[in-house]
């Protein structure tokens, strides 16, 4: 399953993005990303429309990983 890997772990990179962004700065949180190989829109967006962030899993019965 690496799509579910790779998934998983660029959920992982973007809400640390998103610490990085209310911690240390914005432009320091987009290197972080741009680091990562992972889009800036992700936390962009996030930034841009908070109400529309993920605050708690999707899934109806969380996974056993």
């Amino acid at each position: 399953m690496p799509q579910r890997r790779r998934d998983d772990e660029t959920a992982v990179t973007a809400e640390y993005a998103f610490f990085l962004a209310e911690t240390r700065g914005l432009r320091f949180a987009l290197d972080y990303l741009d680091n990562c190989r992972i889009p800036r829109e992700i936390l962009l967006r996030v930034i841009d429309q908070p109400e529309r962030r993920r605050r708690i899993e999707r899934r109806r019965f969380p996974r056993n990983d």
